[in-house]
């Protein structure tokens, strides 16, 4: 008699900007033992809305989505769009809300140095803001975090996805709406999206669990890549669970 596993539905990544699959490089192997894994094509719309209905397109019928940053952004508008088809949604240093004046007016600035510099110039200063301080002197960090926006990205996808997030929708309104199993984790010395952002999405899906990683900036996968991993691996492999 032939025995058959039951695999489950694959488990979607969607990184930010200027990242790229190397970001779960530590999470992929442990996700693989329990079901398939696939990394979104990111780089391609001229809005979330615009990058989420191409990810729809490729994404199989049914999958458990993980979003990341900007991935976040994108993956609270699959669940807009199509929610029915998220199994289960894990938020990743990421934000409902739509950025304030300052935040848009940092972008804004960003765009314009990045499409006016070379790249790398800009490339350390990023990461400097986006890590725990104590990592901002971490060579092998940047080396990946480099490594992802200089040769997996490029300037012109990150230029991309900076216009698009500058006037993405507001989705605190639609977060009570969602119900399947959601992981939501932040970094605790994230200066990008706060915790208190992250507490917002989790006060508003019912079926949500919010985990804080200690001594831990934006870039969670990569700098706390063991926390991030149990904490994919418990929402994954559990029942559906209440903050």
């Amino acid at each position: 008699m032939e025995r058959f596993v039951e695999v489950g539905a694959p488990v979607l990544f969607v990184p930010g900007i200027n990242c790229s699959a190397r970001l779960f490089l530590s999470q992929i192997p442990a996700i693989w033992k329990h079901r398939p894994v696939m990394i979104a094509d990111h780089r391609t719309g001229g809005s979330i809305g615009e990058i989420a209905d191409n990810i729809l397109t490729a994404a199989p019928p049914r999958f458990c989505l993980v979003g990341f940053s900007m991935g976040g952004y994108v993956a609270l508008d699959i669940m807009r769009r199509a929610g029915e088809r998220v199994e289960k949604l894990a938020l990743i240093s990421t934000s409902a809300r739509p950025d304030d004046a300052s935040q848009a007016a940092g972008r804004a600035e960003r765009i314009a140095r990045l499409s006016a510099d070379a790249p790398d110039a800009w490339i350390e200063q990023r990461f400097r803001q986006l890590v725990d301080p104590a990592r901002v002197d971490d060579l092998n960090l940047l080396g990946v975090y480099r490594q992802m926006a200089l040769e997996d990205v490029g300037r012109d996808a990150a230029v991309r996805h900076l216009i698009a997030t500058l006037d993405r929708p507001d989705a605190r309104p639609t977060l009570s709406g969602i119900s399947c199993p959601t992981a939501i984790l932040v970094g605790e010395a994230d200066r990008i999206t706060p915790p208190a952002v992250s507490e917002e999405i989790a006060e508003s899906i019912a079926a949500s669990r919010l985990t804080l990683i200690p001594d831990c900036g934006h870039l969670s996968p990569i700098e706390q890549p063991e926390a991030v991993t149990q904490a994919l691996l418990s929402w994954l492999n559990a029942d559906q669970r209440t903050h």
